[in-house]
């Protein structure tokens, strides 16, 4: 949602709590997770009221990981070895003292903890796969390296926010746009998305960029989107609106074109290029294939033939791509329990639990209503003429050297932009969102023909605060300009086209950009 005007919110508190260590135990990746249950048996037994005696969903106090189940009952953070659970008690997590009483919502994904306190801060407990004795707090959240001094949760929409994190240990790999394998960095993948808004704005913390709400995953239908519900795990993320349709996403700001200093990406096709056998070897052999962008766009998943509510969870399975499993509470002839699938499976399957509801009834409808609700479209309708490719420096270049063009000084780019030669051809893309990875757009030639194309853009890193959507401070994208397969196929029919592509797309389909945005203008360098 793009409000008219701002409107003042009441000041947060300037820190987290005291006695929460400042600095990190998050040394990356960690040790492999192994489980294991030393000092377990020091931790109190829990002898209240309320202890869930299963764990099957990941909602805002209910976690598990391989080893652990973890759960919020009140405001007391409990876990049990998630092996033999059920004969197993409930006992305290040990925690600073001053979080006892505060903490509001939990999310747990391979080897990390998050705990959000009644003023929104995040907390982190580090070594969740690991035992007791090893699990460690920590308030720092933000550039530089994960020691920045803190972050707050950027929405507080119930069941609208999920810790996602992906290891090399744990997940171990993930795909691109075509289908290729690459590897997760050292560094691990770690990311907090959030709705935040009317639900079509999906804001994520990251705990090595700067502490601002101005990094996005793009939603559903070119951001529009409105969802409800949101869980995340291992850079899947999965939302749902009202009405129970629901989207799966892959997305890491690193597997997404946005870090050009550890990962190296293309826009071209890389078929023909073997695959890497590892990051080190991907990063260093030009040789093997790049992570291709875009990044993967939304997918789809088919409505589920009973009744849910808004608590709904994606959880790791394994190593490699794909090795998730989405659930859904709900029940099926009246018997409580969930519905589960793995992404990719055309149908759901149910499992009773008989337990007691998590979430609140969605009116899930037989019939698609994903546009029912859509949020307005971004207000920015831009354009601007494009450079001369003859310029000294080219945007493909940038990208294919990693050089970390949006740490430098922007002035060097913008110098590069005003020295650079008119093409004749103009760009223009109404509604530009800069969150959304992929839209529509227009090249206008000298002769005033209008040709279709396809403007992808992926966020620039960035070690300063901004604010979110566009504003007057210019926003750095990479970006690349592509004509659509039909159109590029039959390109000597139409003369206008086909002098685009060979005076300026270089007689590609897709030529790399870089270009930078404000809530009224767009350069193209």
């Amino acid at each position: 949602m793009w409000p008219a005007t701002a409107v003042a919110a009441p000041p947060p508190p300037s820190r987290p709590a005291d006695c929460v260590p400042f600095g990190t135990a998050q040394l990356p990746p960690g040790a492999p997770s192994g489980g294991g249950q030393a000092g377990l048996a020091n931790l109190p037994p829990f002898t209240g009221q309320g202890a869930l005696s299963s764990i099957e969903l990941r909602t805002p106090t209910t976690q598990f990981n391989r080893f652990w189940d973890f759960a919020l009952v009140g405001h007391d953070l409990l876990t049990r070895p998630r092996a033999g659970a059920a004969a197993e008690p409930w006992r305290y997590v040990p925690m600073p003292e001053c979080l006892r009483g505060r903490l509001v919502a939990i999310s747990l994904d391979d080897d990390e903890l998050i705990a959000v306190d009644d003023d929104g801060w995040i907390y982190t407990m580090d070594n969740a796969s690991q035992f007791p004795l090893l699990w460690n707090w920590t308030s720092a959240w933000g550039a530089p390296l994960w020691i920045g001094p803190g972050r707050q949760l950027p929405g507080a929409t119930p069941n609208g926010w999920a810790l996602s994190v992906s290891s090399p240990w744990d997940n171990q790999t993930y795909t691109d746009i075509a289908g290729r394998i690459h590897y997760v960095g050292f560094g691990k993948m770690t990311m907090v998305p959030t709705l935040t808004g009317d639900g079509s704005r999906i804001t994520y913390a990251d705990p090595w960029l700067p502490n601002d709400d101005s990094y996005e995953i793009g939603g559903p239908l070119g951001g529009r989107f409105r969802s409800t519900s949101l869980s995340a795990a291992g850079s899947t993320t999965f939302v749902t609106n009202q009405y129970g349709d629901m989207y799966t996403r892959t997305f890491d700001f690193d597997s997404s074109g946005s870090d050009s200093i550890f990962f190296r990406y293309s826009w071209d096709d890389q078929s023909g290029k073997p695959t890497a056998p590892n990051l080190v070897a991907e990063t260093l052999d030009r040789s093997t294939a790049a992570i291709q962008l875009p990044a993967p766009d939304w997918v789809h998943q088919p409505k589920i033939p009973g009744e849910i509510t808004s608590a709904i969870s994606v959880h790791s399975t394994g190593p490699g791509p794909g090795r998730r499993e989405l659930r859904v509470e709900g029940s099926r002839d009246g018997e409580a329990g969930f519905w589960h699938k793995e992404p990719a499976a055309d149908s759901w399957d149910f499992t009773p639990t008989g337990a007691a509801p998590l979430g609140t009834p969605l009116a899930n409808s037989a019939a698609d209503r994903s546009a029912d609700t859509l949020a307005p479209p971004a207000p920015w309708n831009l354009s601007t003429t494009l450079p001369s490719r003859d310029a000294a420096v080219d945007g493909q270049v940038l990208i294919d050297i990693g050089f970390p063009y949006t740490v430098v000084d922007p002035r060097l780019l913008d110098a590069i932009g005003q020295h650079a030669a008119p093409s004749g051809y103009r760009l223009s893309v109404d509604h530009f969102d800069p969150a959304a990875t992929t839209r529509p757009a227009t090249v206008t030639a000298p002769d005033g023909t209008v040709l279709p194309v396809v403007l992808h853009t992926a966020d620039g890193l960035r070690m300063t605060p901004r604010g979110p959507g566009l504003d007057a401070d210019p926003r750095h994208l990479v970006g690349a300009v592509e004509i659509p397969d039909a159109a590029y196929a039959a390109r000597a029919s139409d003369p206008a086209l086909d002098a685009f592509v060979r005076d300026w797309m270089r007689g590609r389909q897709i030529a790399a950009i870089t270009l930078s945005a404000t809530d009224h203008d767009l350069v193209v360098r």
